[in-house]
């Protein structure tokens, strides 16, 4: 069942939210209209695909890829249903007191476990591998997931865009949790949201894309 949410203006800013690209951005406030009060909802791609991306080309789970691998949203089972829960789910939204209570089970989290969403982090311990920010990799190339994007969203030139993306990054020092995400917002020109500095294209790329 959805419900009405709010947004507040400074969720377009967010360190978090700038970094992914913009269809995962819609799809994540999608998800606050699907969960309860607790943040929870069930977990369904192709629902959510038909209901709020009815005429997009895209795929719908790599965009929820991009929100798991940024810490935004938790997939979990419990008697044999897939659900999820958004971690800050409270901190966007103002509960209505007359809203029904949750029916769906509570994830189940790991004592040592951190999650971290739009720069908060919730809970104590030691925050899991995955989901901390590192530098880049050393053997940071152009994956799979990234080639198939760039397919599908007529990107090309990616050998020439990674060379600039690594060189920016390295001499920055730049930390994210997801690398692939970032540099596709490097190659869709949100490049200067991310690292606050323009991305500038070689001299033989311009006027090319």
């Amino acid at each position: 069942m959805a419900r009405i949410r709010t947004i507040k203006p400074e969720f377009f800013t967010s360190a978090d939210i700038v970094a992914l690209t913009p269809l995962a951005r819609l799809f994540y406030v999608s998800l606050w209209c699907e969960a309860d009060r607790e943040g929870r909802l069930n977990w369904n791609t192709k629902t959510f695909k038909i209901r709020y991306f009815p005429a997009d080309d895209c795929d719908i789970d790599t965009l929820a890829g991009e929100l798991i691998s940024a810490g935004l949203v938790e997939t979990y089972e419990a008697d044999g249903r897939k659900y999820a829960e958004i971690p800050c789910f409270k901190n966007h939204q103002v509960i209505n007191n007359r809203e029904s209570e949750s029916v769906i089970p509570a994830r189940v989290k790991v004592a040592s476990a951190r999650v971290q969403g739009e720069g908060r982090k919730e809970g104590k311990g030691k925050e899991p591998a995955s989901k901390r920010e590192t530098h880049l990799p050393e053997n940071f190339s152009i994956s799979e997931n990234v080639k198939e994007w760039a397919v599908k969203n007529g990107h090309d030139q990616l050998e020439a865009h990674l060379a600039k993306f690594i060189d920016t990054a390295k001499a920055k020092g730049y930390k994210y949790i997801d690398w692939d995400a970032a540099f596709r917002n490097a190659i869709t020109g949100n490049w200067a949201k991310v690292t606050k500095q323009p991305y500038v294209l070689p001299e033989f790329m311009r006027g090319a894309l």
